[in-house]
């Protein structure tokens, strides 16, 4: 666990500094990215003989691209379809290049991604940059710049670069060098009980392929769960560590606490609401991973939120942070466009009813959120306007168990 540590402050470190040189202004990822993944739902099932409709298939991908095509999830800002691991062949072809698996993807990376741009999507694929993936597919090791034109030449639009198997530190250095040249790769980390790994790196690049001025979004944490104990590990350690991540998140950069599991089977209402919240209040990427074809009405309506993304895609793109916590609530801001805030109250209670939360208006924004005055509108769990408040008010929020309650503050 000591050496897990050290890795993962090591990594953390080498991505704070990476980060920090790259050019902002990279015309690309202005706002966080947003799609559909579908690990954390439908995970490494390869047998479509027995499942056809949960397998990692083309035709899954094609499924959910015609779903988000034709039913708002385009419009709403979803637009990217993504492949996580498992798609490929077990072994490269004879000329070394990598291969989707023939009987689940018969027609070939390359349909698919005309298939998924023929809905006005892009699509997103995985690799590793050790020498098999988590899964023991190949990996990408001294295949760098192949594997770099094999995926420019099916018209991929995102990869998400992992680092399971990269045996040492050394081994990563090594591998660190070559996406670099090929696409300027680069990896953050995550460490865990079972075995330190590296963690991803997510990179979009232009139809163009110039592979000049990528956007990067860096996943830091654990792989998210479809359970409330994983996505209050995520906010937990994001606030310990906000000191360090939050000034370099950002066009160019942003932190990735993983996929959003709304819809699927583990969290409450209340707990879908908070993830929803606080992935908007972190400025994070907003990666859906559930069945689009059988979704409940109220979870597209959260995921589909306009109010709620318009904070998540806001231009300033400033990450948010915790500001204060006192016994079970926590309180968390983010800049906003305008001189505005997001403001979220998030109640870590896991049992009894709702309770109040009270605080000064002059927490917000270093005092300035509210002066002279503001207005308030609550934005979850339901949208409702609350009125003016002046900068010595005190706000009285009322909050479900592991819930939380989403308002924006506007300064007159």
């Amino acid at each position: 666990m000591a050496a897990g540590r050290w890795v993962l402050r090591w990594a953390l470190a080498a991505a704070a500094a990476v980060a920090a040189t790259l050019a902002l202004d990279n015309g690309l990822a202005r706002t966080p990215p947003m799609g559909w993944l579908h690990w954390e739902r439908f995970l490494c099932r390869t047998d479509c003989a027995t499942d056809p409709h949960s397998c990692v298939s083309e035709r899954l991908f094609a499924e959910m691209a015609d779903v988000m095509a034709a039913e708002g999830w385009r419009e709403a800002g979803y637009e990217y379809v993504c492949i996580d691991d498992c798609w490929m062949a077990p072994r490269r072809d004879e000329s070394g290049r990598l291969q989707a698996d023939p009987k689940r993807f018969p027609s070939g990376i390359r349909r698919l991604a005309d298939y998924v741009h023929s809905k006005g999507l892009k699509l997103g694929i995985y690799s590793d940059v050790g020498n098999k993936t988590c899964a023991g597919f190949p990996g990408s090791y001294d295949h760098y710049e192949l594997d770099a034109q094999t995926f420019a030449s099916w018209g991929v639009d995102l990869l998400k670069f992992d680092g399971c198997n990269s045996g040492s530190l050394e081994l990563l250095a090594e591998g660190r060098g070559g996406p670099e040249r090929a696409l300027r790769w680069e990896y953050s980390a995550e460490s865990s009980s079972s075995r330190p790994r590296v963690g991803s790196r997510e990179l979009l690049f232009p139809r163009a392929y110039s592979f000049k001025g990528f956007a990067y979004k860096s996943r830091n944490f654990f792989d998210v769960y479809d359970s409330w104990r994983s996505i209050k590990s995520i906010l937990d350690w994001t606030a310990l560590h906000q000191d360090s991540i939050v000034k370099i998140a950002g066009p160019g950069g942003w932190n990735d606490p993983d996929m959003l599991v709304i819809g699927n089977f583990g969290l409450s209402w209340d707990q879908s609401v908070t993830q929803m919240a606080m992935w908007a209040i972190m400025a994070a990427p907003l990666f859906m991973s559930n069945d689009l074809r059988h979704l409940r009405p109220e979870a597209k309506w959260l995921l589909q939120n306009k109010e709620v993304i318009a904070i998540n895609q806001d231009p300033l793109g400033k990450q948010g942070y915790q500001i204060t916590k006192d016994k079970n609530f926590e309180l968390w801001e983010r800049p906003l466009s305008g001189r505005a805030y997001a403001v979220a109250v998030l109640n870590n209670q896991e049992i009894g009813g709702p309770q109040n939360f009270t605080f000064s208006l002059t927490f917000l924004g270093n005092g300035l959120a509210c002066n002279p005055a503001c207005s308030i509108r609550q934005v979850l769990p339901a949208s409702r306007d609350w009125g003016v408040y002046s900068w010595v008010s005190s706000l009285s929020v009322e909050v479900n168990p592991t819930g939380t309650v989403l308002l924006k503050v506007a300064v007159l």
